[in-house]
């Protein structure tokens, strides 16, 4: 595995935050600066990827390509960009998503295939289980899925494709939707000669390197250096002093248990500790959180500060915040905002469908 630069031109912690710890509302107003260094480490400026799909500029594109052409989905009408789209932070907007019938964009798309659950942002999805000691070559990012059912990127990259209510509709069998999805490359000819550019060999195009090409995509956005990346970094002129008590209560409260690291998350599940609807999931990241409601994984708060106030004098799952603690947490966390992150949108696909599918 090996760390590669990019320009810049996916978790009990239920949803947004689960605190725990002290058993005292409030946790005072304290802006005293701290060491955080056991805490949370920044972000890495570079995108990991692994010696099993390492990086390729040629790859890149290709996955780029792949992600916004709905030729991948069953009914040639929705494609990863349908749920995970830059105008919504590489979300959709939506409490939960609507797939593989979908017509529109974000909070305004309709149909009835409507998704259990919340779907998350794709930024920073390389990163998604670093911790602060395993930031190193060797690193390997995973699990993926609100329930941590895939291992790898690859893995995850392919399951909506295979999911009738995400991009396979009801007209295809699960276990011939890869095999529809290559013959159905093979036949265009820019696609046979992008595959075998990436992958440098011939008859490239199979199910293992279409996952491999839109994890390397994905692998793409990440949203480096924040503010509070460069306050770890030593800059203690970034966060105002609002901001430094919020981040303060943060971990007096016990947020940093699970919210911790450079992701502000451990990527584990928790078992014991559901606070909603008795659903465990895994511990989400933090990062970029303006650009990403609505918020839990059943996405209910609408807001930011509705989310956080979830937690308010929680005994059971002992939370330690209140409603004088609610708007300094979410000054802290909107330091962990990058906007600057990579947006693009090609202008046609190969198959000659509509970028995107029916996403206008």
């Amino acid at each position: 595995m090996k760390l590669l630069k990019l320009s810049l031109t996916p978790l009990i912690c239920i949803s947004i935050i689960s605190c725990g710890g002290g058993n005292n509302a409030g946790v005072g107003a304290d802006n005293q600066l701290r060491d955080y260094s056991a805490t949370f480490t920044p972000l890495p400026t570079t995108s990991i990827y692994p010696n099993s799909n390492p990086y390729s500029e040629s790859r890149e594109q290709l996955g780029e390509l792949l992600f916004w052409d709905p030729i991948l989905s069953g009914d040639k009408n929705t494609s990863c960009a349908s749920c995970h789209h830059p105008d919504f932070g590489w979300a959709d907007g939506r409490v939960f998503s609507i797939g593989s019938d979908g017509i529109g964009l974000g909070p305004a798309r309709y149909g009835q295939e409507v998704t259990p659950i919340h779907s998350p942002t794709i930024m920073n999805v390389t990163f998604t289980g670093v911790s602060n000691t395993n930031v190193t070559s060797d690193f390997i990012s995973g699990g993926y899925f609100w329930d941590l059912r895939t291992n790898t990127l690859e893995e995850q990259a392919v399951g909506p494709i295979k999911n009738p209510v995400e991009m396979l509709g009801y007209n295809i069998d699960e276990k011939d939707i890869m095999a529809e999805i290559v013959t159905r490359l093979k036949a265009v000819p820019e696609y046979v000669e992008l595959f075998e550019r990436a992958f440098s060999v011939d008859d490239a195009i199979n199910s293992e390197n279409i996952a491999k090409a839109l994890a390397s995509f994905e692998r793409k956005i990440i949203t480096p250096n924040t503010r509070f990346d460069q306050f770890l970094s030593g800059d203690q002129m970034a966060l105002t002093q609002q901001e430094i008590i919020g981040l303060n209560k943060f971990i007096d409260s016990g947020c940093a248990r699970c919210h911790s690291g450079p992701m502000l998350s451990d990527n584990d599940i928790h078992p014991g500790e559901a606070i909603i609807d008795d659903v465990v999931v895994r511990t989400p990241s933090l990062r970029n959180i303006s650009a990403t409601a609505p918020y839990m994984h059943d996405g209910s708060s609408g807001r930011l500060i509705d989310a956080i106030a979830v937690y308010e004098n929680r005994g059971d799952i002992e939370v330690n915040i209140d409603d004088e603690d609610f708007n300094d947490i979410e000054a802290f966390l909107r330091t962990l905002d990058n906007n600057d992150f990579y947006q693009g949108k090609p202008d046609i696909v190969p198959s000659g469908l509509t970028v995107g599918g029916n996403i206008d």
